[in-house]
């Protein structure tokens, strides 16, 4: 993960980027956080959606080595695909959901590359943890590994992945960051709540400085 927030930098140089908000959801929050840690300078702000800051748990590992060998093997099973949908949506989303629920999984069947997918995933599990630190102690404050911006974090309600979210959240400065556990909700907050997701955006945009 941090070799791709890496290539972020190569990304902002070719559309000459100064500076940026990010906006992240899951491993795309955890690439654009480690990003952030490193650079500073070019992060205004970032909004991140179920993204997490410690290092994979052995049960995660251990299905996704499992899906893995499967998605290598250039087969996409129904297993690895119920998985998968559980870990984008959780189980109660899925149960309520039907529609997009089979709208994800029609995309995934029908176009994502197993091999690519399965690359990209063994990146996801093999991420270190952040080590990001809240200090209380204003003195250290300016050397405190922790993101120096302003954050929006999001949660979905009923996300698999709400526990390491507030886990996340209980190591960033909170003087730079909101909270907000998204009622109604499971790990998919921009497609299952869209309009409260905006609302929270542009408040949290109004609340950096931005006019409408």
């Amino acid at each position: 993960m941090d070799e791709l927030a890496v290539m972020l930098e190569a990304v902002l140089e070719h559309f000459n980027l100064k500076r940026v908000i990010g906006f992240g959801v899951g491993a795309g929050g955890n690439v654009l956080a480690r990003f952030a840690l490193n650079n500073r300078n070019k992060i205004d702000g970032l909004v991140l959606i179920n993204t997490v800051c410690t290092a994979v748990g052995w049960t995660e590992w251990a299905y996704q080595k499992w899906n893995n060998w499967y998605l290598f093997s250039n087969q996409m099973t129904e297993g690895t695909v119920d998985y998968l949908l559980w870990h984008y949506f959780g189980s109660k989303t899925m149960a309520g959901h039907h529609d997009l629920v089979h709208a994800y999984r029609e995309n995934l069947v029908r176009s994502v590359n197993p091999v690519n997918l399965a690359m990209f995933v063994d990146s996801y599990i093999k991420r270190n943890d952040m080590a990001l630190h809240r200090e209380v102690n204003p003195a250290k404050k300016k050397i405190q590994k922790t993101i120096k911006c302003p954050v929006l974090l999001v949660g979905g309600d009923y996300s698999p992945h709400i526990d390491d979210v507030v886990e996340m959240n209980s190591r960033l400065d909170p003087v730079e960051t909101q909270w907000i556990k998204m009622a109604d909700c499971g790990g998919m907050v921009l497609e299952e709540q869209p309009g409260k997701m905006c609302e929270a955006f542009k408040l949290f945009l109004q609340g950096m400085g931005y006019s409408e």
